[in-house]
């Protein structure tokens, strides 16, 4: 197992665990960009403009930062599986429930729950199949993410398919609850390998791991990579359209090519990472090609050379996320607990540059607040390279 070094559990019988695992993490990315194409419908839907529309963002994103704390708690009191378990079928009724309410206060409360549940599902997930899988944490996380990007075009896509099909925003929201259920009960069916019990989580837990000077780094570099990727990818439609005069259509075409991007990369970066490559020079290299990705889109003028570009920052962006999140799980054995950590600097990250990044956007214009994304990439390269223990940093694994 990556996280301990050693495996917990039987590594045969465990391919069929994985997958469906890997669904359920899917769900959580689905949920995370399915949003975007319906929120002028459901905004409408309750007599609302784009600036009260927009605070569904606000209220599915908040919930995130604070619920991840919990989830290693969760995991060490009740066990993994029967928190996925509890977690698909929560989501499949919160949100039935969010596609049939009448009250725009009560459909936020439940749009924030489903914000946590996809939360908790994504990190009780990425805790099952990195005790499951006999790989280490940096090609399991690389691959398990790369699956999830799938889920995050997929989200765009279900969504705009959907209402092109001329089902309302409602219908489309029932028939997400219907697939997380058969989901939920094609997980309750599989059968698990048996895994070891989390330790026990809580508050002494989490200062624990929080109080782990050696990775500061680590939580440091997942605060700067969250918080510039949710700056790049969210602000890249508006730079398109009113910079560059693109239409929304291929403004999303474009948004959507990233995601793709970066979905085949981290499977991709999932076969590299072994014994030539070390998560510090993925990550250096990593970095490098978002910063040059992100400036070219800024300064050039060709529209063939910005979509080379855009490729190019979906590249970069690929395998970061998931190389960066390795080196805290291969610190000790308490995934869970770990997991939870991770996501809290990383959705502080995208709670606080992307909206830094459009002040700048707002003052200089958009051109030098992707500028300023690509300073952010630019510093996180530097923490890696020369903050990050080498211990850490320069760890050889077996791909």
């Amino acid at each position: 197992m990556a996280a301990s070094g050693v495996s917990t559990v039987q590594e045969r019988g465990t391919a069929l665990p994985i997958l469906i695992t890997r669904v359920a993490i899917c769900i959580f990315a689905v949920s995370q960009t399915m949003l975007s194409p319906l929120i002028t419908q459901i905004g409408a839907a309750f007599g609302l403009g784009l600036g009260g529309s927009g605070f569904l963002f606000t209220a599915y994103y908040i919930s995130n930062i604070f619920f991840c704390l919990v989830t290693g708690r969760i995991i060490a009191m009740i066990g993994k599986r029967t928190a996925m378990k509890a977690g698909l079928i929560f989501y499949a009724l919160v949100t039935f429930a969010f596609a049939h309410t009448h009250s725009f206060a009560i459909a936020c409360v439940f749009i924030s729950c489903m914000g946590a549940l996809a939360t908790f599902i994504e990190a009780v997930g990425m805790d099952l199949v990195d005790d499951m899988s006999p790989v280490d944490a940096a090609s399991n996380l690389t691959m398990t993410h790369g699956i999830a990007g799938i889920g995050m075009v997929g989200g765009v896509v279900y969504s705009g398919l959907m209402l092109n099909a001329g089902y309302d925003w409602r219908t489309i929201y029932t028939m997400m609850s219907v697939a997380v259920g058969a989901v939920a009960v094609v997980f309750c069916v599989v059968r698990f390998p048996k895994m070891h019990q989390s330790a026990a989580g809580g508050l002494a837990e989490l200062k624990h791991w929080f109080t782990r000077r050696e990775l500061y780094p680590t939580y440091l570099a997942l605060f700067l990579y969250v918080g510039a990727e949710g700056a790049v990818t969210g602000w890249m439609a508006t730079f398109m359209t009113t910079t560059l005069g693109y239409s929304s259509l291929l403004a999303s075409l474009g948004t959507a090519a990233i995601w793709t991007v970066v979905t085949v990369g981290r499977i991709v970066c999932a076969g590299l990472v072994g014994t030539r490559y070390t998560v510090r020079a993925l990550v250096s290299f990593l970095c490098t090609v978002c910063v040059i990705g992100i400036l070219l889109t800024a300064g050039v003028t060709m529209p063939i050379l910005f979509w080379v570009a855009l490729l190019l920052v979906g590249a970069g962006l690929s395998a970061l996320w998931p190389l960066i999140a390795s080196t805290a799980l291969d610190a000790g054995n308490n995934g869970g607990t770990v997991m939870s950590l991770i996501l809290f600097f990383g959705y502080f990250g995208a709670a606080v540059i992307p909206y830094l990044i459009g002040l700048i956007g707002d003052a200089e214009g958009l051109r030098m607040a992707l500028i300023a994304s690509a300073i952010v990439f630019a510093a996180l390269g530097l923490v890696v390279r020369f903050v990050m223990p080498r211990s850490v940093s320069e760890k050889r694994t077996q791909g």
